[in-house]
């Protein structure tokens, strides 16, 4: 017994196959916007620790040893690229499923 059910459009294309394309081109979107989030995170890294290192040197340079305003600058650089970086990937990526909503598919998410 088969759960499927043997439905084609108006042009003759079956269901099943309409499906396919559609998780394909899903898939394609989900990678799009996943390759985006890693590359604005790894941008994001190297410039929140700079950030955060100077802007912890110059608040507390004198209060603080040398070995706790990269400790705290990093850890705070992180947080803030992983953060700031998923939001700046995600929103440059978020045409990807607005392409797919549309029915453009597979070509427009490359």
């Amino acid at each position: 017994m088969s759960n499927e059910i043997a439905t084609t459009d108006s042009a003759g294309v079956p269901a099943v196959d309409r499906f396919d394309s559609s998780l394909a081109a899903e898939r394609d979107a989900e990678r799009t916007v996943m390759r985006s989030v890693a590359k604005t995170v790894v941008i994001g890294v190297p410039l929140g620790i700079a950030f955060f290192i100077g802007l912890l040197g110059i608040a507390v340079g004198d209060q603080l040893e040398w070995w706790a305003i990269i400790g705290l600058g990093t850890l705070l650089g992180l947080v803030a690229a992983i953060l700031f970086g998923m939001l700046a990937g995600v929103t440059l990526a978020a045409h990807a499923f607005e392409d797919v909503d549309r029915g453009a598919g597979h070509e427009a998410a490359h």
